[in-house]
């Protein structure tokens, strides 16, 4: 962590504190019995999709090295280019495209929450596993369900295999020594706040529902991050607030909830678990 640019870190700043302060309002919020608590989850993942999760991704032509049309172009069909492959892809071999999905899911997300320049970097692998197998391990029937209709298949009922919340409680306490003990060990620094942004996720996975659940942690501590960035980065090199860099990223996130509304394949607003 030391050989990168401090401003960087996904710890020890104030940004850092402010996305401890929100997740632990959330989860207060998903423990209470108040009404209209959960409705207010649900319109707090789907307000943090549209001005965080989707635009997070869809910024990466500021970062193109050749910013001439021809730079412009290339970049662009490269880009459309990679998402079609994959769109015949999971066309055919719909259930590799998922493995594969996730592994790149699990990696990138390690990566960035410690900036690792190895993709072996133990602490990254340890996150980024964490935050895909144990909320589907938490909803193994939901997951299941879920991964067949993304595939084209219809919803069974899945048996449950439950561990029971003693066996999970035990196997995520163990896997907490295990990443904390990674962390003391390669000397992370800041490593206790590493601890508690793994600890407030694991929480809010425990009493979320499946889909609630990554939605916020995507949002929160993935695309949030992400956008942390890209604004630093384009205020270096244009002269604009950081409202007007906001607002130029909202198209995105309005163009997927127009997706959402005409698609039938998937409906995110069911999976949330209140708003269905």
């Amino acid at each position: 962590m030391s050989d990168h640019n401090p401003q960087l870190a996904s710890v020890n700043h104030r940004f850092f504190w402010g996305q401890i302060l929100v997740q632990v309002l959330l989860i207060f919020l998903a423990f209470s019995q108040a009404p209209g608590a959960h409705e207010l989850l649900s319109v707090f993942a789907i307000s943090a999709l549209v001005l965080v999760g989707v635009p997070h991704g869809g910024n990466d032509y500021f970062y193109r090295p050749d910013k001439s049309l021809r730079g412009s172009l290339k970049f662009l069909f490269f880009y459309l280019g990679c998402m079609g492959l994959y769109a015949c892809l999971w066309q055919w071999l719909p259930l590799l495209s998922l493995l594969l999905f996730l592994v790149i899911s699990m990696h990138h997300f390690g990566q960035s929450n410690f900036l690792s320049d190895r993709w072996t970097a133990p602490e990254s692998l340890l996150w980024g596993c964490w935050l895909l197998v144990f909320p589907m391990v938490r909803h193994l029937p939901e997951a299941l369900g879920i991964f067949a209709q993304m595939m084209g298949g219809v919803e069974k009922g899945f048996y449950d295999p439950v561990l029971g919340d003693a066996n999970l409680f035990f196997g995520s306490v163990c896997f907490g020594v295990l990443y904390g003990w990674v962390l003391w060990k390669r000397r992370i620094e800041h490593r206790w706040q590493f601890m508690l942004q793994w600890s407030l996720v694991t929480l809010w996975f425990w009493v979320s529902p499946l889909i609630m659940g990554f939605v916020v942690v995507f949002c929160l501590w993935h695309a949030a991050q992400s956008m942390r960035y890209q604004v630093m980065f384009i205020r270096q090199s244009h002269t604009r607030s950081i409202g007007r860099v906001l607002l130029d990223f909202m198209p995105l996130g309005l163009l997927a909830v127009l997706a959402w509304v005409f698609s039938a394949e998937f409906d995110v607003m069911q999976h949330l678990g209140w708003l269905s």
